[in-house]
Parts: C-alpha cells; structure tokens; sequence
C-alpha cells in the first residue's frame, strides 16, 4: 500500500496540469472547446481559483480569476492551478462545480434544473443521473485528449511553448497548435 502512495504522489501533477490545460484552451478558444470524440462544450473558470507550488498558494476570487493578473503571474513563478470554479454549457444544460485537480474530482456539481415533474422523483433523479453523465462523457473526452497530447512529443515541443507565451500574455500560435492538436488526437479516435 505505501508502493501506490508513492505512486498517487509522483503523479499528482496531471490533475493540476490537466486543469491548467483546460483554463488555457478555455481562454484561447474562447471557452468554444470541441473534444475529438465528444459534442462541443463551452467551459470557463468562474469566481474562483487556487494556484499553489508546494506549500505556497495564491488564491483568487472574481468574476473572471483566470483573467485576473495575479492568476498569470502565478503561473509565471511556476504554480499550478489546485482547484477552480467551472462553469460549463452544453447544448441547452449549464452545469456549475468545483475541480480539485489533485484527485481529478468534482464537487459540488449543479445540475440544470429539473426539467421534469416534482411529483415522480424517480423521473427526476433518472433526469439527473443523465445530466451528470452527459458532463461526465464531455471531461472524460476532454482528459483522452489531453493525455493524448500530454503523452506525444509535441507536448514539449509545442503546447508547453505555447501555454508559457499565453501565461506571459502574449500571442499563442492559435494556428498552430489547433493543427497539432487535431493530427495528434484524432489519430487516438
């Protein structure tokens, strides 16, 4: 058992990499992201945001807390993202929840309201087991594409290179890494 601590330790930091992968995507794409193996979904960050590099954290509250300066200049100085505030629009269904991106884990997920009658709560709770797998297909296809690229050697050579001039604020290579991207994940499909 201490062998898969260890293990559960070495690798935390794919959750919180997986979760900066999403804020960046989220703020070049314009919070328009399209999974290679799942419908479009709309994501953004939404009022909060913790950034920490061992036992130092910055966290944020705004509207907008990945927009917010202190947000990028965490990163300059090599913190990742712990937890966020999502916000996320599919087709007509708005979902809300905290991601603690050391578990990869969701919490306090909002569902859209109850679009069928109070009076059978078997309808309703069927109704909000589908809402939440509907959400559940779009961040599992979401992780297939980030391991995918996470995995390839363009993760190095391109994405990182690319997410450090999006952190220093300037120009990404939209372009380019949406090529890259697209060759690398739709060879897993």
């Amino acid at each position: 058992m201490k062998d898969l601590a260890g293990l559960v330790e070495l690798n935390r930091f794919v959750g919180r990499e997986f979760l900066l992968w999403l804020w960046f995507e989220s703020e070049i794409y314009e919070t328009n992201l399209h999974p290679s193996s799942a419908g479009p979904i709309a994501l953004w960050l939404e009022s909060q945001l913790t950034l920490s590099a061992e036992a130092e954290e910055a966290r944020i509250k705004s509207a907008q807390p990945g927009m917010a300066p202190e947000a990028k200049q965490g990163l300059r100085q090599g913190k990742l993202p712990k937890t966020a505030k999502l916000r996320a629009i599919i087709g007509e269904n708005e979902y809300e929840w905290t991601m603690k991106a050391d578990e990869i884990a969701l919490s306090g997920l909002k569902v859209p309201a109850q679009l069928k009658a109070k009076e059978d709560a078997y309808e309703a709770l069927y109704e909000r087991m589908m809402l939440t797998s509907e959400l559940e297909a779009h961040l599992e296809a979401l992780f297939r594409d980030f391991i995918a690229l996470r995995l390839h050697a363009a993760w190095e050579e391109t994405v990182v290179p690319e997410m450090k001039r999006w952190a220093r604020k300037k120009d990404v290579d939209e372009a380019n890494y949406s090529r890259i991207k697209k060759r690398i994940v739709s060879r897993r499909s």
